[in-house]
């Protein structure tokens, strides 16, 4: 059954045309990896379906989840969503992190937010918090973001983002800016989550993170699906120029 299903999305800012009749879905226990060169509109897919567009975006399509049509939904409706049913780690953990409060409480007040339990809050942060691998959790809870590495950084979004035990996990260019170990074990992390039946899209440029991770891939440039299939399609026989050029990259 699908989780998630994107049909004929369509997304212009102003006057300028970013998304091209977009079309994919998406099923529990899959992680698919949206590819593509800066400005080729994966954060604008990413921001459409959280319905976090500016005023002047402009938007046709269906973005069909568990059965509702998000762009059908008013801002309160998708408040309901955003983080309960659909987890987000954004790109700059630095950026996402308020520098004026702990870390544990910037992760509770996700499930405060949703459940309204003060109390259970502090035992479900640390839950998260030991889920993605944070040691010390308890110590770690009262820290502040500069007391951080960057990779427990991000392992505070993740946290951040599985608190509510969502089934879909959206995650923008995660591994960005960070070391080669580090990279590995925040994929790890993204494996280990689909074992548990969650659903991912990755957003990313790199195709070395798709090799890792990725069940599916969709290949995007200036806003339009150029190729689509599972990983093993897409790196034994890339059929595009556009994605035979992303391969060699790597």
């Amino acid at each position: 059954m699908k989780l998630l299903e994107v049909k004929n999305l369509e997304l212009w800012y102003g006057d300028t045309k970013a998304l091209h009749g977009i079309n994919f879905s998406l099923k529990g226990r899959e992680i698919l990896c949206i590819v593509g060169e800066s400005g080729s509109g994966k954060s604008s897919i990413f921001y459409t379906i959280l319905g976090l567009l500016p005023n002047y975006a402009r938007v046709k399509g269906e973005i069909n989840f568990k059965g509702k049509n998000l762009l059908s939904l008013n801002e309160r409706e998708l408040r309901k969503i955003r983080g309960k049913e659909i987890g987000i780690v954004f790109q700059e953990p630095s950026l996402y992190l308020d520098p004026l409060f702990t870390v544990g409480t910037q992760i509770g007040e996700t499930y405060v937010a949703h459940y309204g339990d003060k109390n259970k809050a502090y035992e479900e942060t640390i839950k998260a918090m030991k889920k993605v691998g944070i040691p010390k959790a308890e110590e770690k809870y009262n820290m502040y973001p500069h007391q951080l590495s960057g990779g427990l950084k991000q392992r505070v979004c993740i946290a951040s983002a599985i608190v509510c035990n969502p089934p879909l996990i959206l995650a923008d260019e995660p591994t960005t800016a960070l070391d080669v170990s580090v990279q590995k074990k925040i994929l790890n992390l993204f494996r280990k989550m689909k074992e548990e039946g969650k659903a991912i899209i990755l957003i990313t440029h790199d195709f070395g993170v798709v090799a890792e991770v990725g069940d599916r891939v969709i290949v995007l440039k200036e806003g339009s699906i150029v190729e689509e299939g599972n990983v093993y399609e897409i790196f034994d026989n890339p059929k595009h120029e556009y994605t035979k050029k992303l391969l060699k990259a790597i």
